[in-house]
C-alpha cells in the first residue's frame, strides 16, 4: 500500500474520530474511550506513513503526548475538566510534533473559551438550573481538526 494513501486514510480516520467526539460530547457530555483509544493507537501508523521513524522522533512524540496528558490531568484533578477531555488531549497530541502540539493546545484553549461562552448563553436563555456543563471535547476536537488539516495541506499539498 502506498504510504501517502495510508497517511491520507489515517488523517481521515482521525477526522472521523474527532467528529464523533464532538457529537458525543455535545449530545451526552461523554467522549468514548473506544474513540480516544483508536485515535491514540492509530498515531504510530501515521508516524510510519509519514516517515517519522526512529527512536528519537518516536520518543519525542510519546513524551509530548504524555506531557500533554499529565498537564491536563491536573485540570481533571481540580475538577476543571473531565477525564475524557484529558484522554482526548493526550491521544490527539500523539499525532503532531511538539511545536504543533503547542499550537493545538493554544487553539483548543481559545476555542474552549468560545464554546464556554456559547454554552453559558444557551444555558441562560433556556433558564437552565445548576452549573453550566461545558463540552470541552468540542474545542479539543476542533483544534485537532485544524492542526490535522494543516498537516494534511503542508505535508501532502
Amino acid at each position: 500500500m502506498d504510504q501517502s494513501f495510508l497517511a491520507y486514510a489515517l488523517l481521515g480516520g482521525l477526522a472521523i474520530g474527532l467528529l464523533v467526539s464532538i457529537y458525543s460530547d455535545i449530545r451526552h457530555r461523554l467522549i468514548y474511550n473506544l474513540v480516544t483509544g483508536s485515535i491514540a493507537l492509530a498515531a504510530p501508523l501515521y508516524w510510519i506513513a509519514t516517515g517519522t521513524f526512529g527512536w528519537p522522533q518516536i520518543g519525542i512524540y510519546l513524551a509530548t503526548g504524555a506531557a500533554t496528558f499529565l498537564f491536563f490531568a491536573l485540570f481533571f484533578r481540580f475538577g476543571m475538566m473531565g477525564g475524557g477531555d484529558v484522554k482526548l488531549f493526550g491521544a490527539v497530541a500523539l499525532w503532531f510534533p511538539p511545536l504543533v502540539v503547542i499550537k493545538f493546545v493554544f487553539n483548543a484553549s481559545l476555542l474552549g473559551a468560545l464554546v464556554t461562552i456559547i454554552f453559558f448563553i444557551v444555558h441562560k436563555v433556556r433558564k437552565g438550573g445548576g452549573a453550566v456543563r461545558v463540552p470541552y471535547g468540542v474545542a479539543i476536537s476542533l483544534a485537532g481538526l485544524w492542526c490535522a488539516g494543516e498537516q494534511f495541506f503542508n505535508h501532502f499539498g
